[in-house]
């Protein structure tokens, strides 16, 4: 008896492998398991100029960096922003802890207290009590308003605010720091 060929669809083993129909559809690019990193029209959009602009624009607009030029001259025309995003990094490379403790008081008689949570983190660390006790305060309101998730929060939150139940000389302010740490972590 002769062997049978490839070609021969007449049934019995001839060593291929029928395709799935996953297979099938994912040849003719039909596949619901296809994504859009396949998609040969969704990679040319995102690698032209265009899109590249606008996906750095829309990362510095939500990141606090430099806003785009249309945008900066309606959200910020007197360079507020800009200003403040300075004096804030300024204070943040304090070459030590003396000058960066003036620096934050400085800025913070300036600017008042943002809505930064990793800014607010470091002022936790403060020799004064009063700056202590205002970034605490609005921790707990970033807190309250769901800004500030377990998530989003800097690694150092938990230990500074056990730190400030146990140090810190105010009552109020060890069981308001004891409140927050328990709410987040």
């Amino acid at each position: 008896m002769a062997p049978k060929r490839d070609d021969d669809d007449s049934g019995g083993f001839t060593g291929k492998r029928k395709k799935s129909f996953r297979e099938l559809d994912a040849q003719r690019g039909k596949s619901k398991y296809h994504s859009r990193q396949d998609d040969p029209g969704q990679q040319k959009i995102e690698k032209s100029a265009s899109y590249e602009k606008y996906k750095k624009a829309a990362d510095a607009l939500f990141s606090g960096g430099a806003l785009p030029q249309g945008l900066e001259a309606t959200f910020d025309p007197e360079g507020k922003r800009k200003e403040q995003k300075s004096a804030m990094t300024k204070v943040s490379e304090a070459p030590d802890r003396k000058q960066w403790a003036e620096r934050a008081v400085e800025y913070l008689e300036k600017y008042d207290y943002p809505d930064d949570a990793f800014f607010l983190d470091s002022l936790l660390d403060h020799p004064k009590d009063r700056v202590v006790d205002k970034a605490l305060a609005r921790l707990e309101l970033l807190a309250s308003d769901g800004r500030l998730v377990k998530e989003k929060a800097p690694r150092s939150l938990q230990q500074r605010l056990k730190t400030q139940e146990m140090t810190s000389m105010d009552s109020d302010v060890q069981a308001r720091a004891k409140a927050l740490r328990q709410k987040l972590f």
